[in-house]
């Protein structure tokens, strides 16, 4: 319970800052488990650049995860705040997907101006073995809405992130988890490729 509620103050308490992708969040992590994440991104249109991002996720219960982090690119897409929480509505169990609900708050700067936005992203992931090894492919649907700070104008989007996530082999390495993940614009979106390594802490 107390996690709990650390886990929601952090949420809370973060509300300047936001999340874009899904990342780790529907990867089974031990319980307590403190994630580190770094992920490489490439930004294809609507300030397209590459960059490199940094996040921490908690796992609080089994139901839900939160994350926080932040990015960089070199191009017109220049920075980028986010903080999100990932709440399981369905266990993965046998043939049964997981079925979730992560919603996500963001502050960006593109093109020399700053974009707060809210949203969701309903999510179905399912574990599969892949020449003996354990992977989580998902799909999902992050939907937003942006405000424009100097405009004064609220845009929503929608796009389609399609990802995948499992152990890492890596030699003296123990727990490391790879992930790659692509959003593909719909509405008013962006199209991306992210790929990322977590390492589950203490």
């Amino acid at each position: 319970m107390k996690k709990l509620l650390i886990g929601l103050a952090t949420f809370s308490l973060s509300l300047s800052a936001m999340a874009s992708t899904i990342g780790v969040s529907n990867h089974p992590f031990s319980m307590n488990k403190h994630i580190i994440s770094t992920e490489y991104n490439n930004y294809m249109n609507d300030g397209s650049g590459m960059g490199l991002s940094a996040k921490y996720m908690q796992r609080v219960s089994d139901q839900l995860n939160v994350d926080a982090g932040f990015g960089f690119t070199d191009g017109e897409r220049a920075s980028r705040m986010f903080v999100g929480a990932d709440m399981q509505l369905i266990p993965d169990y046998g043939r049964q997907p997981r079925v979730s609900l992560k919603g996500f708050l963001e502050r960006e700067s593109t093109d020399g101006e700053r974009f707060n936005s809210f949203g969701f992203a309903p999510t179905v992931s399912k574990g599969f073995a892949f020449w003996g090894k354990e992977a989580f492919p998902f799909v999902s649907l992050p939907m937003k809405v942006s405000l424009n700070e100097s405009e004064k104008i609220y845009e929503s989007s929608t796009a389609l992130a399609l990802g995948i996530s499992g152990r890492l082999n890596v030699a003296g390495i123990k727990n490391l988890v790879g992930n790659i993940e692509t959003n593909i614009s719909l509405r008013n979106s962006y199209s991306a490729l992210m790929m990322g390594v977590s390492v589950p802490i203490e």
